[in-house]
């Protein structure tokens, strides 16, 4: 069954369509049966940042498969356990944010994640971001944003400017609500210039419209495209 796993995330990582199918229908029975490897990772890795959400679901769902969490409340509880362990926290945290993406139940692992967002490891900060990024509930985008705009470390800075605006799992119209506000605070003098930096950067991942750092051309651009 590893083989077979394996041979099945090549094909997802090389963008085959049918292949996120296949491990969506097929990874419950990878766990507790096959594992992590080098090999899971790297294409793992590849399949979670195809443009492709339905990929992107897929490697999400394989990856809990590898590590041995079942999708159901024994996976959920099983993490909760874990994630008192520092060793194991960013892992947990990520796998959190996995799980509720699958469908267990999100609203909870909403508020565990929430609650690292204030730890003092920027660390951890940074790997509760990209939980609720997997997560990706309309819920966390506000919590998206409060981390990029007001935490004191440029490492929960980026993770929530990549997260919100490419990575994840935030659908097209949650990024263009996350936008909105990227473009009021263009102005904004309490952003440091690497905010800034980034927040033009977001802007363009999210619209795909090429227009530099000109906050006013930004702002036009909004008024003509926000409501279609």
């Amino acid at each position: 069954m590893q083989a077979q796993a394996e041979q099945t995330l090549k094909e997802l990582a090389s963008g085959d369509p049918a292949a996120a199918d296949l491990v969506l229908s097929q990874s419950d029975n990878w766990t507790g049966n096959t594992q992590r490897t080098q090999n899971t990772e790297q294409l793992v890795t590849a399949a979670i940042n195809l443009p492709d959400m339905h990929a992107r679901e897929a490697a999400i769902q394989a990856q809990l498969a590898l590590d041995g969490i079942p999708r159901n409340e024994t996976g959920l509880n099983t993490l909760k356990q874990a994630v008192g362990n520092p060793r194991q926290r960013p892992w947990v945290l990520w796998s959190l944010g996995a799980l509720g993406n699958r469908g267990i139940d999100p609203v909870h692992i909403a508020k565990i994640l929430e609650s690292y967002l204030n730890d003092p490891d920027p660390y951890v900060r940074a790997e509760a971001v990209d939980g609720l990024a997997l997560l990706a509930t309309d819920e966390t985008v506000p919590m998206m944003l409060d981390r990029f705009r007001n935490d004191p470390s440029p490492i929960v800075q980026e993770h929530s400017a990549c997260d919100i605006s490419q990575s994840g799992m935030y659908t097209h119209a949650q990024r263009m609500r996350a936008a909105a506000s990227l473009v009021g605070w263009l102005d904004d003098p309490l952003l440091t210039g690497q905010q800034r930096t980034w927040t033009f950067q977001a802007l363009r991942d999210i619209t795909g419209a090429p227009l530099g750092s000109d906050p006013a051309a930004w702002r036009e651009w909004w008024s003509q495209h926000s409501k279609r």
